[in-house]
């Protein structure tokens, strides 16, 4: 007996829930639509920035100079030179052997190129630099270039340092953008339900008259909120595993070395999406309900 009646206290309340969202379903579809931009948004974020990892690892890599020596000169000697220097992370050492080795891959099916590159003159063994501050690249090459027995400093990474910059204002802003559209969001929810409340102060005080606990009546209103989060959450869900579906995983495939997109990241990426989204309805519909049905 006391089980069943739970279930139809449970029933009642879902029902005033349902009943609630269809009398303010203007405000509710406003709030979903909100929740929907926000955790598509966050999933959008969090998916292409686990996805792009290797190619933000890459890009990173290829922030360096690159010195080519002198045929004379002693490349291990060089190295060991340049790695005790205090601005200098790291030397790696690249043999004229080791980039014709390199570039082979480049080369396959056309075998007759790469043997006339080779026959050009003798390639020049070269020197990888890491620094610690990337900032100092261009003081730091104009120095190497003084050195004896260097023939040449290149740094064509700048791109991929301005790419970096570029992606790091990206989630700078899409960060800003995120918290903006949940703080929406959350305050449309809030809105949402005190409208309700307004509306059905009578209702209220009747069910609190007649012996209704207040939390069985917020109860109604938390229903209201966490649907209204689920739903949202849901479309977001599902316009997240299209995005990663038809696009994200093409690109994968095409470029498999420089983006990783996994289904079990995705699908936990969706779990999140619900929970926050969820939270949000909840989380409003309580602070809405906590004074307003104390005083009503």
């Amino acid at each position: 007996m006391g089980k069943s009646m739970k279930l139809q206290k449970i029933k009642r309340t879902l029902m005033d829930a349902q009943e609630g969202i269809q009398r303010n379903w203007s405000a509710a579809l406003a709030s979903m639509a909100l929740i929907f931009i926000a955790m598509f948004l966050t999933g959008i974020l969090i998916l292409v920035r686990s996805g792009v990892g290797d190619l933000l690892e890459y890009l990173d890599s290829q922030i360096t100079l690159k010195v080519y020596l002198d045929p004379s000169a002693d490349t291990e000697a060089v190295a060991s030179i340049l790695e005790k220097r205090s601005f200098i992370d790291s030397v790696e050492v690249e043999t004229g052997k080791q980039m014709i080795e390199n570039l082979a891959f480049f080369f396959k099916g056309k075998e007759h190129l790469l043997e006339s590159f080779q026959t050009g003159g003798e390639i020049e063994d070269a020197i990888r630099i890491e620094l610690h501050e990337h900032s100092q690249m261009y003081m730091v090459a104009k120095e190497l270039e003084s050195m004896q027995g260097i023939s040449k400093v290149v740094y064509p990474q700048k791109v991929a340092e301005t790419i970096l910059a570029w992606m790091d204002r990206i989630n700078a802003y899409g960060l800003l953008l995120l918290f903006f559209f949940i703080v929406v969001s959350f305050g449309m929810v809030y809105m949402a339900i005190n409208l309700a409340l307004y509306q059905r102060q009578k209702e209220i005080r009747v069910k609190l008259w007649i012996g209704a606990k207040p939390s069985t009546v917020r109860n109604q209103f938390l229903f209201e909120g966490l649907i209204v989060g689920l739903m949202g959450s849901l479309a977001a869900d599902l316009a997240v595993y299209l995005l990663f579906t038809f696009v994200l995983v093409p690109i994968g495939q095409r470029f498999p070395s420089l983006f990783t997109f996994t289904n079990n990241g995705v699908y936990g990426i969706m779990t999140w999406i619900i929970f926050l989204g969820s939270l949000v309805g909840v989380v409003a519909s309580y602070l809405a309900t906590r004074k307003l049905i104390k005083d009503a």
